[in-house]
């Protein structure tokens, strides 16, 4: 049977809404995101809490830009458990009072979930843009030291906030119960992070041909953590540039800037790793193929916010940053040249090789010497 086409699917959700207090005048749609559709609704009437728009999220049993490619409706159900339970969870601001910058990183107001149509009502962040897109396209302040600081901030808010989410979650059963459930996702991750290493092997031998051995005992290593539930806890699962919102503005000292930590159908127990180490190497992607020198201001302040951790959580994350820059970073369609491609692979792989053979000094003399920076 055919996939419904957008149009048919935007005025399906739109006739679902009608008769609740989501009912809308308008959908339209929204850019970022792969697997769902999704919108910004004008309402007919403000809710309570006068919320004139919404963000609606609406989920069929495929990714909605590959309708090939077959995806569980229980995503739905985790990102709602995610959202309600996260209610609760502190909204992380500044750390310091005298800091300019006041970077305020929370999770959208959840509204409703309508199981029978699969459709999701979120807050809507108004004139919102994904982090990735912001720091490529918005212009940085005519003062360099200015615009380092923000980044460093930046970076630092969302570390603080993912740290104490580990935290928080670790202390939340029913939470944990609900994502554990996130079995078909949890394996999806693994096997983007990890199978994929031998398929790039296969796309790059001049490149990553000698690494072979290792990709094979790294994902043998990942296949053997998620053995033991009793060694996981609860991760965003897809924590990245693109997951976060903000106002598509310059970012100016003394005006708060709210950040969304958005898309939580991924949520699974795993390692920690998977979501620092995402998030690091998605931020220096944007000086590797962009030249932005904000990518790796922000990964420092990111690792600078959640604070000190163990030499071995050092090196998993290595791995887990390695991994990405690889299976993910070296397939981005129109990312960079061929040059840069190369150059992305040859960085994943030296970072999987010599985080797996503990080589704490050529890191020091890295980009990434910051990972430890702060081990105890």
């Amino acid at each position: 049977m055919a996939s419904a086409s957008r149009v048919e699917i935007t005025s399906k959700v739109l006739e679902s809404l009608k008769g609740t207090p989501y009912e809308a005048s308008a959908l339209d749609v929204l850019s970022g995101g792969t697997a769902n559709f999704i919108y910004r609704a004008s309402l007919i009437q403000p809710l309570e809490d006068g919320a004139q728009q919404v963000a609606v999220k609406h989920s069929e049993d495929y990714i909605a830009t590959s309708p090939d490619f077959k995806l569980t409706l229980s995503r739905c159900r985790i990102e709602e458990e995610c959202l309600k339970a996260l209610s609760a969870f502190p909204i992380v601001g500044k750390a310091d009072e005298s800091d300019p910058h006041n970077f305020i990183v929370r999770t959208p107001k959840f509204y409703y979930f309508d199981e029978t149509n699969n459709t999701q009502i979120q807050e809507y962040l108004q004139n919102g843009i994904d982090l990735k897109m912001h720091t490529l396209t918005v212009e940085s302040g005519p003062d360099l030291e200015i615009t380092k600081h923000q980044s460093l901030q930046l970076g630092k808010a969302l570390g603080r906030w993912l740290k104490g989410f580990h935290k928080w979650a670790a202390q939340q059963p029913g939470l944990r119960r609900a994502v554990a459930a996130n079995k078909e996702l949890q394996q999806l991750k693994h096997t983007i992070n990890f199978s994929w290493l031998l398929d790039r092997v296969k796309q790059f031998p001049n490149v990553l041909g000698g690494a072979e051995g290792i990709f094979e005992e790294v994902g043998k290593m990942a296949a053997a953590e998620l053995e033991d539930d009793n060694q996981l806890q609860v991760i965003h699962g897809d924590f990245w540039t693109g997951n976060i919102l903000l106002p598509k503005a310059r970012i100016q000292e003394g005006v708060d800037v709210p950040m969304f930590v958005i898309d939580w159908e991924m949520s699974q127990i795993g390692k920690p790793n998977l979501d620092v180490g995402q998030m690091l190497a998605e931020l220096y992607e944007l000086k590797l193929y962009k030249d932005k020198s904000a990518g790796l201001l922000m990964a420092q302040g990111f690792m600078e916010g959640y604070g000190p951790v163990s030499e071995e959580f050092a090196f998993r994350t290595a791995i887990q940053v390695g991994a990405h820059l690889v299976s993910f970073g070296m397939i981005v369609p129109g990312w960079g040249s061929v040059e840069q491609v190369e150059e992305c692979g040859r960085l994943g792989r030296d970072m999987i090789t010599r985080a797996w053979e503990k080589d704490r000094r050529w890191f020091e003399e890295s980009d990434f010497a910051f990972l430890f920076s702060t081990t105890r």
